[in-house]
């Protein structure tokens, strides 16, 4: 079976050379749920971006993981750099047919008030089934458990359902466990301003329905 391909583009934080903050944790998830296949790039610009993102090859259904200080709906990778949710748009049009399943951006501030409109057309520049984001100022440490959960709670299990089975993975196993992770999670997710949007059989659902 085919492990979960994680892919992490991580900032460089408040440091001036490349020493990974979230890797650590996620090399941890790798090793002990033996079910991810692991990936991390240090991006520094938006054409760091879109150079990663088109090397994804296709079909691969990767959960991308943006990593880095996140304001006003801008990726802040370094120091002096922001990159726009229309930058960001531009760049994911670079990736391949089926390359990208899962966005997540564990970063501060990335989910604006319009969310539903924002998360779908990050959606349809790379046809992917869930985008999800902070809408807050997050501390770190709570809002990296809260994607580790993610991944092991949510991707993988959709991951091996598209991947190793005859469903094309859009419908209830989804819907099911996005909900079931914002409700396990419920009093940190909002505390967080956690929120996400995927591709159902009817259409695209909100999780939660609505932010406080």
């Amino acid at each position: 079976m085919k492990k979960a391909p994680v892919i992490i583009l991580e900032g460089t934080w408040w440091r001036e050379h490349e020493v990974p903050q979230i890797l650590p944790f996620f090399t941890a998830l790798e090793t002990s749920l033996n079910e991810i296949e692991l990936s991390h790039r240090t991006f520094r610009s938006l054409e760091d971006i879109r150079y990663y993102i088109s090397k994804i090859a296709k079909g691969t259904g990767a959960f991308l993981y943006f990593a880095c200080h996140g304001e006003n709906l801008n990726l802040s990778p370094v120091d002096g750099v922001k990159i726009s949710h229309k930058d960001i748009l531009e760049s994911l049009q670079s990736a391949k047919k089926g390359a990208v399943d899962f966005i997540h951006f564990g970063c501060c501030e990335m989910v604006p008030k319009d969310r539903r409109a924002s998360f779908e057309q990050l959606m349809g520049a790379c046809d992917a089934k869930w985008i999800s984001g902070y809408s807050k100022e997050v501390d770190w440490l709570p809002s990296t458990f809260l994607d580790l959960a993610l991944v092991s709670e949510v991707f993988v299990p959709q991951y091996n359902n598209s991947k190793n089975s005859k469903t094309d993975g859009r419908s209830r196993p989804l819907r099911k466990n996005g909900s079931e992770f914002v409700n396990n999670y419920n009093e940190l997710a909002r505390k967080l301003g956690f929120s996400a949007i995927s591709k159902v059989s009817k259409g695209n659902i909100l999780f939660p329905s609505r932010l406080s």
